[in-house]
């Protein structure tokens, strides 16, 4: 993978990584502060105005958006240092978490409004999801800076 020809032009044209790394922290700062709202909501912390679907689908969208970019330019990022970021145990700690996280996102959206389509009100048990959501995102966050400081 090291010498594929997308990892040749990433590697020779210095601006690629830059524009990557910028459009990476602009994505998760969108999916994240999407992830954010719609968990608040949950949470009853903010939006009171508004109920938890007309949350979830105003910033669902920003999310998902959001990843894509995330994916996309994770994708481009990977092709600047091949070897070091697939040897490296913190980046596969990251995609996992990433994994899971979008996983649980999916049931757990999938979920909440279904069950407020049905007048079920928001338990202990959604909250505490919301809570790990936003947890699991934080630790991805902390594991994708720490990719560039852990040993190979």
């Amino acid at each position: 993978m090291s010498e594929w020809p997308p990892t040749n032009y990433v590697v020779t044209h210095f601006w690629i990584i830059p524009i990557l790394q910028i459009t990476h922290i602009l994505a998760i700062a969108v999916a994240f502060g999407a992830v954010l709202m719609v968990n608040a909501r949950i949470l009853g912390l903010n939006g009171e105005g508004r109920s938890v679907a007309q949350t979830t689908n105003r910033y669902m969208p920003w999310m998902w958006w959001g990843l894509v970019f995330i994916v996309a330019s994770g994708v481009g990022m990977l092709f600047g240092d091949t070897v070091r970021n697939l040897l490296n145990a913190i980046y596969w700690t990251k995609m996992t978490l990433v994994v899971i996280t979008v996983a649980i996102s999916i049931w757990f959206h999938k979920g909440i409004l279904r069950d407020i389509r049905e007048d079920h009100d928001i338990g202990g048990g959604e909250k505490s999801v919301a809570i790990l959501l936003i947890v699991l995102w934080i630790m991805i966050m902390f594991g994708g800076r720490w990719i560039a400081y852990a040993p190979t």
